[in-house]
């Protein structure tokens, strides 16, 4: 009967401790990271571009204004009855218009070199985000009902 307690005590110690680890990292991007759906985290991108106060500022300002006109578009779309979703094209050709904007209105405060630093930041993560990883519907490697028969 010693064992036993033995046991369960050492279980009960062993749960509180895996308890008290902090919480693994998700997968994917941090929260926050430009390009990735949310408002870039300003700190980050001031120390991986090596911005000084005026240009995290700058930056800041054109992030916040890309983030407002985006949502005004989609309450605009929404308000007008358009339920439509964009196909993969549309939406890749979309997010590259909305790069190419925010780099354009940064050539003036940045440098070439911290332009390329934030272009790379800027890049979808290789295989796509979450579960649904590989090429769209449709393509190669779609849905099996989107293959063509054999001949």
């Amino acid at each position: 009967m010693n064992k036993i307690h033995v046991i369960v005590a050492a279980l009960g110690m062993a749960a509180a401790a895996a308890n008290a680890q902090p919480p693994a990292p998700p997968n994917g991007p941090p929260p926050g990271a430009p390009g990735f759906g949310g408002p870039p985290n300003i700190e980050r991108l001031t120390i991986l571009l090596d911005l000084d106060p005026y240009q995290a500022g700058e930056v800041q300002r054109v992030f916040t204004a890309q983030r407002e006109a985006m949502k005004a578009e989609r309450q605009q779309r929404v308000a007008s009855g358009d339920h439509t979703r964009l196909s993969f094209a549309d939406m890749q050709a979309k997010r590259q218009a909305n790069e190419d904007a925010v780099v354009a209105q940064l050539k003036t405060v940045l440098s070439d070199t911290q332009i390329t630093k934030l272009k790379v930041l800027m890049e979808p993560p290789p295989g796509g985000r979450g579960p649904h990883r590989g090429p769209p519907p449709g393509g190669p490697g779609g849905p099996p009902g989107d293959v063509p028969a054999a001949k």
